[in-house]
């Protein structure tokens, strides 16, 4: 059952929080928890999607999902803040242990503020890495969630370049760190904006209309670090692909579509899996450029070949896709 997995996995979070905080932990070990905790992440946000679709049914699971999104944007924002600002008054281990206080007090509201609902399916037999890499297999063999995968990941692994390129960029424009700070929140500030009014304004069948040109159009505002911009215009230019990030919800109401019901949950792992493992590629790919090229020109050279993935990747997408 959905709610089990969710406070299993926060419980487990909260576990490695706080086993961070004990002295003289090393730091092999603390970077094993920190990758524990990632492990999990993707099983929590899937469990958590496909817990939604039995709370809302039809467009408003679409809706229900772009809101988590805006939550979460906004919470990493001010976490982040918060963060920094404990760090002025405790000690690293004392936000560790407030980290794992946040975690068990996740885990109590969903124990305690959330409904039981049994699994979406009866238990298929057999080891569970077996059960999970069937899923996975099932999902792949489908021309239309491959796609759709395929779009999801192949945004986001260039989406994050200029993020991963903030300090040098924006130490080399003379910035300093408050121009950092507006520059890495424009893009989370646009994206918000985006599904808010996307979800608001449009209907559900304007959303599908406007997915493939937003998303195919998403990483272009890149191609202006060429110019090697001032600040303002790069925050201009983070905070458009943020705007653009409204693509989603069309293509949310596709995915759902397509994969089938008994599967919904493995899929939302694989594609939350997906995710976070193609950012921290693209991340990786952005750093290792950047070692050969100012971080402008690789920022430019991300929108246009994100430009021209997106586009080979949407074809086949709108191709298959089920409205």
């Amino acid at each position: 059952p959905a709610r089990r997995v969710l406070v299993t996995c926060d419980l487990f979070c909260a576990g490695c929080a706080a086993a961070m905080v004990l002295p003289g932990t090393p730091i092999a070990v603390l970077l094993s928890l920190r990758g524990t905790m990632a492990v999990i992440a993707p099983v929590f946000t899937g469990a958590r999607a496909a817990s939604l679709t039995d709370i809302l049914p039809g467009d408003t699971f679409v809706l229900g999902r772009s809101l988590i999104r805006m939550v979460a944007q906004r919470a990493q924002i001010v976490g982040a803040g918060a963060g920094g600002l404990l760090l002025i008054v405790a000690s690293p281990r004392a936000v560790l242990a407030i980290t794992a206080t946040t975690f068990a007090g996740s885990a109590l509201l969903l124990r305690f503020g959330t409904g039981r609902r049994p699994a979406r399916a009866a238990a298929e037999g057999g080891a569970i890495l077996r059960q999970s890499l069937a899923g996975c297999g099932r999902l792949l063999a489908d021309r239309r969630v491959r796609a759709l995968l395929a779009l999801w990941w192949a945004q986001s692994f260039f989406v994050v370049v200029p993020e991963a390129l903030a300090a040098p960029y924006t130490a080399g424009i003379g910035a300093g760190t408050t121009g950092l700070g507006l520059f890495m929140t424009a893009m989370p500030v646009g994206t918000l904006l985006g599904e808010l009014l996307a979800g608001t304004l449009l209907s559900q069948a304007a959303r599908s209309r406007i997915a493939g040109p937003l998303a195919a159009c998403s990483l272009l505002p890149y191609v202006a670090f060429a110019l090697h911009p001032s600040l303002p215009w790069a925050i201009g230019a983070m905070f458009v692909t943020g705007l653009s990030a409204a693509y989603t919800l069309g293509v949310d109401q596709w995915f759902i579509a397509a994969v089938p019901e008994d599967l919904r949950g493995r899929a939302m792992t694989l594609l939350s899996a997906g995710l976070m493992t193609i950012q921290g590629l693209g991340m990786a790919a952005a750093g290792a450029a950047a070692e050969f090229a100012p971080p402008h020109a690789v920022t430019a050279w991300a929108g246009l070949l994100g430009t021209v993935c997106v586009v080979a990747v949407l074809r086949p997408v709108m191709r298959h896709r089920v409205s």
